[in-house]
């Protein structure tokens, strides 16, 4: 397969990954999801900021969504596929699947998948783990995602851009075309997240203007002007989590106006239409 190119001569896709403000890595060895109810929910919120956004821009993007979220707020899922954008999976409880036997692996995903689809009444087939945390060698996860009807994966991280895009992931029992991320030669990611809020405009420009993929990928939080300053995190992650969320959507904002983005779902279909 050959990179798909879109009319601006890349493929840009647009990626949402649909978590609170306190489903975060950082010190989870200190606190667990019994507490999630009793801290102040964002969620609703800063989706609707979100999805307003891509109504001004009229874009469609991928929603990957933690089962845990549509579990006790299936208004913001409701919400995302009336207006026509892809839903995807994003686990249930957002441990890391390196960190998680198979079976508590396949639980979790059953869970999470059971608990948008009874929302949407579709079927989920799209998938993102927690972190971008699988590799292409974890054979057992694609095995588990395919088995539950996952055909399209972003979910890892990778240094240089693969000579084709999907990435085809396969063997006897599963085939799965995956997206993955893709950082600079330093190795951390620019398109989304902490890293597109800290690293300066003309910075990310550059990068975005030197490669010809880049998936966005984006959470609520990273937009919320007024992000909590809790003891959960230490104050140097405090001052992470907030640094520049006031300004993340207009600067956000500036690249999609450079740089048309689609869906996983229309990227998938390209490739089709590439490589019948």
């Amino acid at each position: 397969m050959t990179l798909v190119k879109s009319k601006s001569g890349g493929v840009n896709i647009l990626t949402f990954d649909i978590e609170d403000w306190f489903h975060t890595h950082q010190n989870r060895h200190q606190y667990s999801g019994h507490i999630w109810q009793k801290l102040p929910s964002k969620i609703v919120s800063n989706t609707v900021r979100i999805l307003d956004m891509l109504d001004r821009h009229e874009l469609k993007a991928t929603f990957f969504i933690l089962g845990w979220v549509a579990k006790y707020y299936p208004e913001v899922v409701s919400m995302i596929h009336a207006k026509g954008h892809e839903t995807g999976a994003h686990s249930y409880w957002h441990h890391s699947p390196q960190r998680l036997s198979h079976a508590d692996f396949e639980k979790d995903l059953k869970l999470c998948l059971d608990t948008i689809q009874d929302i949407t009444g579709e079927k989920v087939t799209a998938y993102r783990a927690p972190g971008f945390n699988l590799n292409p060698k974890d054979t057992w996860a694609f095995e588990i995602l395919a088995a539950h009807g996952i055909k399209t994966d972003s979910s890892v991280q990778l240094v240089h851009i693969p000579k084709s895009i999907p990435l085809i992931l396969k063997n006897r029992n599963y085939e799965i075309a995956e997206f993955p991320l893709v950082t600079t030669s330093f190795g951390f990611p620019y398109s989304g997240g902490g890293y597109f809020r800290v690293l300066p405009s003309v910075y990310v420009n550059y990068l975005f203007k030197q490669y010809k993929y880049h998936l966005l990928y984006f959470h609520p939080r990273d937009f919320d002007p007024d992000y909590p300053f809790i003891n959960l995190f230490s104050f140097f992650r405090n001052q992470l989590n907030r640094f520049n969320t006031d300004r993340c959507m207009d600067k956000l904002e500036v690249v999609l106006e450079q740089y048309p983005t689609i869906t996983l779902k229309e990227a998938t279909k390209l490739s089709d239409t590439k490589n019948p």
